[in-house]
């Protein structure tokens, strides 16, 4: 399978009141078309830093980051964006979604900025399970439905890669499950590769590879294996660094 994302060894750091913060340390990281990684590790382990630099939505300190075949370090700020734009969907916890426009106005949106429109909106919506929603304002819908909107959006122009970051964070647990079997079918049926960051043992268990973070550093990499054992491992983890393996 092509590789559609590589970290190797990136590093993530921060200046703040003289004081440096590191929040990625030497991280090396390859996921494939048509595969699902969850990355995992308690508050401050550098998940969402990971995902942003993944998705070049922030610079690295140090190491490369390639995504799609081209070296995020060697593009301008306007060619990470087309990248972006073209290659890549982003579901948030916030949703990031436009309240007054309706529901085919921010499905769109990024192809009316320039962006490939490689699905039909009819059929990606249906996908979602928003068949017929069309024409509703976004700010008229249930917090599960937005997160359809947003992961729709995010699939409309049949990208390489999705980046989900906490995107059931606001979610009831059956809402949750059923969001995350959205991207799990974009994965099966479309190779489409998913890199989600959660908090939540059992939307981690949806995906192929649990990827662990601790202070920054990947401390386990492996098959995913089932909600309880996910758990164990993530307690496991927010103690001492121990090597990478898988």
């Amino acid at each position: 399978m092509d590789t559609v994302v590589q970290l190797t060894g990136v590093s993530r750091s921060y200046r703040t009141g003289g004081r440096e913060t590191v929040a990625l340390d030497d991280v090396s990281l390859d996921v494939a078309a048509g595969e699902f990684v969850a990355v995992m590790g308690v508050t401050g382990s550098g998940k969402s830093t990971l995902l942003h630099c993944a998705a070049g939505l922030e610079r690295p300190s140090a190491g490369t980051v390639r995504l799609v075949g081209r070296d995020l370090g060697r593009l301008g700020e306007a060619a990470r964006t087309r990248l972006r734009r073209d290659s890549v969907g982003v579901v948030f916890q916030s949703y990031n979604l436009l309240s007054e426009l309706t529901v085919a106005q921010n499905v769109l949106l990024p192809q009316r900025l320039g962006g490939p429109r490689a699905r039909p909106l009819a059929e990606v919506l249906a996908s979602v399970g928003l068949a017929g929603t069309e024409q509703r304002p976004v700010g008229e819908l249930s917090g599960g439905q937005r997160q359809r909107v947003a992961v729709a959006r995010a699939l409309a122009a049949d990208p390489a890669v999705v980046f989900a970051d906490e995107p059931t964070g606001a979610l009831d647990p059956t809402t949750g499950a059923q969001v995350v079997g959205l991207l799990r079918t974009a994965v099966d049926t479309r190779a489409v590769a998913v890199v989600l960051v959660t908090h939540d043992p059992r939307v981690a268990a949806a995906s192929d590879r649990l990827v662990l973070l601790h202070a920054g550093a990947l401390v386990s990499d492996g098959p995913t294996p089932d909600v309880a054992a996910i758990a164990e491992q993530l307690a496991a983890v927010s103690g001492a660094p121990q090597a990478a393996s898988r």
